[in-house]
């Protein structure tokens, strides 16, 4: 049996006990750029020698398929439009089915990529190897957006995650959002580069841009909060997006609205096993969290705790409901100035 959904009602806050009751709100994640993530571990890690390794874990991976698995292991629907190609393509298609998430595969010509990471345990560093992506057509990004659209009827939310491969238009995600919008269906990117700095020209419920990709976004050189809350709100003022979720890495996030005051949610401290797949994972937390009618407050500490649950886990696993649901209650906010 899966687990138990989130309450359709709201999250509770810091004081109070997760309320659980059936709900399943759908999400729709996409992915043009998937991989099939590889992770293992060695006992150190150092030139020309054969470095014998652990067994060699493998999950469906890349930002929308990553926030899928998380909708799913936190009770919600999850439905994965994916871009697949090849033999590889297919292995990550089986493993994405075998897990009973609804995949609508769209079949592009090249090959899906893979990635690959590696925890040297002596010093419990963790370095992590990622392939390009092949080129898509415009008919095969199209085809995605089609697909996109068709799975998005009476969904709670599109979460459109993932770089671009080459051959996709930096415009991508206005057009998307520009479809998506005619649905009255909310959309989440986190993305980077061009591909951000032009999506959040568009109609957005949030994007997540992490700190150095907030500073280009802003073209400011700031190293502290309160720097970091200034070039959100300069990022806002010239977007069409309602809130920007600045990822903190393992200290939390800083949640910047268009139309009200900004706070900050730390993060309980853990010690950090894997860095592959937190931000994904407080993306989809997030998203299952506001569509099961939270308040924004409540849906960042939902997802702050599902980020910090995934640096636990070894590799690419990603998190776990039950330490997300520990580190919730371990979560706090400060007000932004109070800090």
């Amino acid at each position: 049996m899966g687990p138990t959904a989130l309450t359709p009602r709201r999250l509770p806050s810091h004081d109070e006990d997760m309320d659980l009751a059936p709900a399943t709100p759908t999400i729709v994640t996409l992915t043009l750029n998937p991989a099939l993530d590889l992770s293992t571990s060695v006992g150190w890690l150092e030139p020309w020698h054969k470095l014998r390794c652990d067994t060699i874990r493998m999950d469906p991976g890349g930002g929308g398929v990553n926030v899928a698995r998380v909708v799913k292991e936190l009770g919600g629907t999850p439905i994965a439009v994916v871009a697949l190609g090849g033999h590889v393509g297919s292995l990550l298609a089986d493993s994405l089915r075998r897990s009973d998430i609804d995949l609508r595969r769209v079949n592009v010509r090249g090959v899906t990529r893979q990635s690959f990471s590696v925890t040297a345990r002596a010093s419990g560093e963790q370095y992590r190897f990622v392939a390009p992506g092949a080129a898509m057509t415009a008919r095969e990004w199209q085809r995605c957006i089609d697909a996109t659209l068709e799975a998005a009827v009476g969904a709670s939310f599109v979460v459109a995650s993932s770089s671009l491969p080459v051959g996709v238009p930096d415009d991508f995600f206005v057009t998307l959002a520009d479809r998506v919008d005619s649905l009255g269906v909310p959309l989440i990117v986190d993305t980077s580069g061009p591909a951000l700095e032009r999506a959040l020209t568009a109609n957005l419920a949030f994007a997540k841009p992490s700190v150095r990709e907030l500073r280009m976004l802003a073209h400011v050189e700031v190293d502290n909060v309160t720097g970091y809350e200034m070039a959100a709100r300069k990022v806002l003022a010239a977007s069409r997006c309602e809130t920007l979720v600045v990822s903190l890495g393992d200290a939390g996030a800083l949640v910047v609205p268009s139309d009200g005051p900004s706070f900050i949610v730390h993060a309980p401290e853990s010690r950090i096993v894997s860095a592959i797949g937190a931000g994904d994972s407080l993306v989809a937390a997030m998203a299952l969290s506001l569509a099961s009618g939270a308040d924004l407050r409540d849906a960042a500490r939902f997802g702050v705790a599902a980020g910090t649950a995934a640096i636990l886990r070894e590799g690419t696993s990603l998190c776990c409901r039950e330490d997300v649901e520990r580190l919730l209650a371990q979560t706090t906010i400060t007000e932004f100035g109070e800090a």
